[in-house]
């Protein structure tokens, strides 16, 4: 089952799109389980949602767009 809606998310929706949501699963688990759950929350979680966020940032590709894009008009 989980199989099948994986593949056709991915037939529908892309790769990337699919790589985008797939990275956010390790943040919620963990935001969900020091919300509900009282688990501790380490410095090493923190950092690990920021590379977690900065992947995520240079996979999508609109901030390198929006850099490239602002450079291009200060010129």
């Amino acid at each position: 089952m989980d199989r099948t809606v994986y593949f056709r998310l991915l037939a529908t929706a892309g790769a990337t799109n699919l790589l985008l949501v797939t990275l956010l699963i390790p943040v919620s688990a963990i935001l969900l389980g020091a919300l509900f759950l009282e688990e501790q929350f380490a410095a090493t979680d923190f950092a690990g949602m920021v590379l977690i966020g900065l992947g995520l940032l240079g996979i999508d590709g609109r901030l390198a767009a929006r850099i490239r894009l602002s450079g291009s008009t200060a010129s």
